[in-house]
């Protein structure tokens, strides 16, 4: 005889710490089981994963099961553990998932918009190339790298006023190349 698809023959566990075969066990205790399930709030269309899941770890535990406390408690923390298990890998993959969808896609973005942003970039590729040396290093690693001016000044050796004092002149550039494409283009955003 065969446990139900999983092709686990019947006197596997015979042997071991429990005289009951997975299939003796699976016989008289899949309904309990199914229930206590059902008690702990798992759905009707995840039921038969989890009563799966609960018989393949009875299939690698069987041996190891004494006698102390009844088969229909050992099934229920067994039950137990593999609701919980199910409950906190949903918990993480709703949380991934979220983050997943939190991120536009770029079939979100209208072809306007798409268009804009192109232009944004080489815009901004054109003014940070047109920059004085030490302005566009500051700018760079400051605006476009994220780090701070600190921590800037300590990798270029500078003195902090130095640091923020071309760092300034940078955005001030970049205030007013903004400026001025806006006075040229006077054209309304992406996507109205």
């Amino acid at each position: 005889m065969t446990y139900p698809d999983m092709g686990i023959a019947a006197n596997e566990h015979s042997q071991g710490g429990c005289s009951e075969s997975l299939a003796d066990v699976y016989e008289a205790h899949a309904d309990f089981v199914w229930r206590i399930a059902r008690r702990f709030g798992v759905a009707q269309t995840e039921l038969e994963d989890v009563v799966h899941d609960v018989f393949l770890v009875v299939h690698r535990r069987l041996p190891e099961y004494d006698g102390r406390a009844s088969m229909r408690t050992w099934l229920f923390h067994i039950t137990r553990g593999v609701v919980s298990n199910r409950r906190r890998g949903k918990t993480r993959e709703a949380k991934r998932m979220h983050l997943v969808r939190a991120q536009p896609t770029p079939t979100s973005i209208c072809p306007e918009g798409h268009s804009e942003r192109v232009r944004a970039a080489e815009f901004v590729r054109n003014f940070v190339a047109r920059l004085k040396p030490q302005q566009r290093t500051m700018f760079e690693m400051v605006e476009l790298q994220g780090m701070t001016v600190a921590e800037v000044a300590r990798l270029l050796n500078l003195n902090a006023n130095t640091a923020h004092a071309r760092l300034r002149a940078a955005r001030q550039a970049f205030y007013r190349a903004v400026q001025a494409r806006l006075a040229r283009d006077s054209g309304g955003g992406p996507c109205r």
